[in-house]
């Protein structure tokens, strides 16, 4: 742990950014204001923020401010000790990555056009030349981001390598975007891209079984595992469609995703991307009712009518049962959740899928037991394998268990070579 009092947070929600140094760039926008806020976020992922204020952005946040967000000492001009040197340039501590967010119109087209008149631009023109990834958040009145220049020098930025991410158009204005997405963009940047050139399907959450127009069977999950699993894949940089339940996890940014309620709907959306794409994986980690009603009701059920009421349910097919019938090439990745067992006849029950579905790995987990799996944001899984091994992922936040998990399908199930 940090021996910084004002460190002690890195770490607390992931360690994706474990030992990645970060340069946050502020620059005279209001929305610095969320820059604090950024500089946390990141640290609570695992990273060491180094604050950079240009002099209009110290009007807005305090530097000391900065300061205490970071437990680094922010930067407010360059001086004898080379700052954009130690920061961006030919230096073995130098940043990771540089992140200008807030940038406003100014500070952009000063980038765009080679000038380093602030500690800002200094530091991003030095960046740019040993290569360090720079990530820009334009912030302005909508009608400067849309000015014609403006434009063209977001457009030139990108020519060199910069990403510039697009604002939310809000209220007449180009608004920084979220602070998670800015730092999802900073850890899909710093990943390591293992997954590049494969491709993964993952569903996710619940399914909807209509008793009638208004009533609903039902179960607890989040969605959360799924979704965690579809983000760690996609930041790895595989190509990855995420096909949703009606969850309480929101889909991430920038990957494609299919939105279901029903078990037969998750079925016909499996169906139809196995049959018209190549995956390499399917990662089936939805909670899929188990039971339908065979009749549901065409009209809401009145009690004053029906006080009492019989519904006859069916068992729903087995998706995973048909994966290797579609494309036996696609390593499958099923999900198996127990409740009431020991760990040892949870891990059998896991074995039984693995010879029923053909699947190339288990992941199995408890759910209603000491706060994890349903409805949790925490998880504890066993990977069960077609080679008899079991492995245990101790209980962490859902993305720390998709990190393991997928580390281990990129280790074991032969995704890439002969």
């Amino acid at each position: 742990m940090s021996q910084n009092p004002l460190k002690d947070i890195m770490g607390s929600l992931g360690r994706e950014l474990t030992g990645r140094k970060i340069t946050l760039c502020i620059t005279g926008s209001v929305a610095a204001v969320q820059a604090p806020e950024i500089a946390r976020e990141l640290m609570r992922r695992g990273a060491d923020v180094y604050p950079v204020l240009s002099k209009s952005a110290s009007e807005l946040v305090s530097p000391k401010l900065m300061e205490w967000a970071t437990g680094n000492r922010a930067v407010v001009e360059l001086t004898g000790q080379a700052e954009h040197i130690q920061l961006a340039g030919e230096w073995p501590e130098r940043s990771d990555l540089v992140l200008i967010a807030p940038a406003t119109a100014n500070t952009i087209g000063k980038i765009a056009s080679g000038i380093d008149d602030t500690n800002v631009t200094t530091v991003a023109t030095t960046a740019l030349g040993t290569g360090v990834p720079i990530i820009v958040a334009p912030a302005m009145h909508y009608s400067m981001y849309r000015h014609p220049v403006v434009l063209e020098n977001i457009s030139k930025l990108r020519s060199l390598g910069i990403e510039v991410l697009d604002p939310q158009i809000v209220e007449g204005k180009a608004k920084v975007i979220q602070t998670s997405e800015i730092v999802e963009a900073v850890m899909k940047k710093l990943q390591r891209k293992d997954l590049e050139g494969t491709s993964f399907l993952v569903t996710a959450g619940p399914t909807l079984e209509y008793i009638d127009p208004v009533r609903v069977i039902t179960n607890r999950s989040s969605g959360r595992m799924g979704v965690a699993i579809a983000r760690e894949a996609a930041r790895r940089g595989a190509e990855t469609t995420l096909i949703l339940g009606p969850a309480e996890a929101e889909p991430p940014t920038g990957i494609r995703t299919i939105r279901i309620e029903t078990s037969e709907q998750m079925l016909e959306a499996v169906r139809r991307e196995l049959e018209g794409e190549r995956y390499d994986v399917f990662v089936a980690c939805a909670a899929v009712a188990d039971y339908r009603p065979t009749s549901p009701y065409k009209t809401k059920i009145r009690t004053v009518e029906a006080p009492v009421i019989e519904i006859k349910l069916q068992a729903t097919p087995k998706i995973i049962d048909l994966v290797k019938k579609i494309s036996p090439e696609t390593r499958l990745v099923a999900f198996k959740a127990d409740y009431g067992l020991s760990n040892e006849e949870l891990i059998q029950r896991s074995r039984q899928i693995l010879d029923s579905s053909g699947a190339d790995l288990v992941v199995a987990n408890h759910v209603g037991v000491g706060g994890v799996g349903f409805g949790s944001e925490e998880n504890e899984v066993f990977l069960i394998d077609r080679r008899g091994s079991v492995t245990h992922i101790e209980r962490a936040r859902k993305e720390a268990v998709a990190g393991h998990l997928v580390d281990y399908i990129v280790d074991h199930l032969r995704l890439k070579g002969p």
